[in-house]
């Protein structure tokens, strides 16, 4: 197989990621405006995050299933389909309950991508490639997550959120069809036998999904409550804060290629580990204490280094099993993981609204310090 084919693929795929990140973030910068539209409060907005993780959290092994018994690269697409067209639809949405449900099928079917899409083409690397290619695959999220706090308050400023959440999910309908026509090459294989559900009950699979869920508590509110935080605390305007906030996907866009790389060549990889855990519960608590002329450098840290260590939590577990449990393994990573992030929105949200933003910065710092106990109990 020629290796420029191999990468050319990863580069589409890197594309889709964007416009799947978008239709998954957008809704961060509308936040503000759907506050004001629809009268709801923090801890409402927290509900559409927990509903929306939810939705993507739960079907994560239905996906997996589906992938195994009519081929991934079918699945993949289908999911980047449908949930762009659920995406797209939440700008049209009348009233907060439409949106709720939304964003719940949004998320259902965003779970029909994620893993589907690392088992479309991981089979194409070697184990010496692999993690940069999982990275190269993770950065196209990141950059999309730049692009969505750093362009996209100042699009929702000027044409509305409702056009801010249209346009991705139309993106993303199309890229589906094309990505379906320049990957025919890519054979589509099916195992009769579904997933390997042995794998679920694998311990370094569960401490890796554990301690990825765990890590998430530096990024997940970052990214859904940064802007309303600086718009509300800083009185920041909304396009600004949107670029400050996006300067933790500059981070991200250089952390997951690079940890990929440095774990291809590193010899004590549950020390790297070690390191990235605890280095993001650091920045996350530099965030909660710093003045806003300290946020970018801080906010770009800890974009690096939780991206860096989420790369390696997928990276890890794949190494040790084989080819036909990869499918599963990145299910149950994301399915765990998923589960006991979705609570993290609505924890942040509710302590932050009855004894302030500080208090529920501190909350997540301490949720995320405890990743390091599941690194501990990780053995590879």
């Amino acid at each position: 197989m020629p290796r420029d084919r191999r990468w050319l693929l990863l580069s589409w795929l890197f594309v889709d990621r964007i416009v799947y990140t978008l239709n998954w973030l957008a809704i961060s910068p509308a936040q503000p405006f759907l506050a004001t539209e629809f009268n709801i409060g923090l801890s409402a907005l927290g509900i559409l995050g927990a509903v929306f993780l939810l939705g993507v959290a739960l079907f994560q092994l239905p996906a997996a299933i589906l992938a195994a018994r009519y081929g991934a690269k079918k699945i993949a697409l289908l999911g980047l389909f449908l949930s762009s067209f659920f995406a797209g639809l939440c700008g049209l949405a009348p009233a907060f309950e439409y949106l709720l449900v939304l964003r719940f099928l949004t998320g259902v079917f965003l779970s029909f991508f994620f893993g589907p899409g690392i088992t479309f083409f991981t089979p194409l690397f070697n184990t010496r490639e692999r993690g940069t290619a999982v990275g190269v695959y993770n950065a196209g999220f990141h950059t999309g997550t730049l692009v969505t706090l750093g362009v996209w308050p100042t699009i929702m400023s000027l044409y509305g959120w409702r056009l801010g959440l249209l346009v991705p999910g139309v993106a993303g309908v199309l890229l589906a069809f094309a990505t379906y026509w320049v990957s025919r090459w890519v054979e589509d294989p099916v195992d009769p036998r579904g997933v390997h559900v042995s794998t679920i009950g694998n311990r370094l699979v569960l401490y890796s999904a554990l301690g990825l869920g765990f890590a998430g508590a530096a990024w997940y509110p970052l990214t859904q409550f940064g802007i309303l935080y600086l718009t509300s605390e800083a009185k920041l305007d909304v396009g600004i804060a949107g670029a400050m906030v996006s300067v933790l996907s500059l981070g991200s866009v250089v952390g997951a290629p690079l940890s990929g790389r440095l774990y291809d060549r590193a010899r004590d990889r549950k020390r790297l580990l070690y390191l990235l855990n605890l280095l993001n519960s650091v920045s996350l608590a530099a965030f909660s204490i710093s003045p806003v002329q300290a946020i970018i450098p801080i906010v770009f840290m800890t974009g690096l280094f939780y991206t860096a260590s989420n790369n390696l939590y997928y990276v890890t577990p794949m190494m040790v099993v084989s080819q036909s449990e990869i499918a599963v393994t990145v299910a149950t990573v994301n399915m765990v993981h998923l589960l006991a992030a979705s609570a993290i929105p609505y924890v942040f949200s509710a302590v932050a609204e009855s004894w302030g933003y500080f208090a529920g910065w501190m909350m997540m710092v301490f949720v995320s310090l405890l990743a390091v106990l599941c690194v501990w109990r990780m053995r590879f």
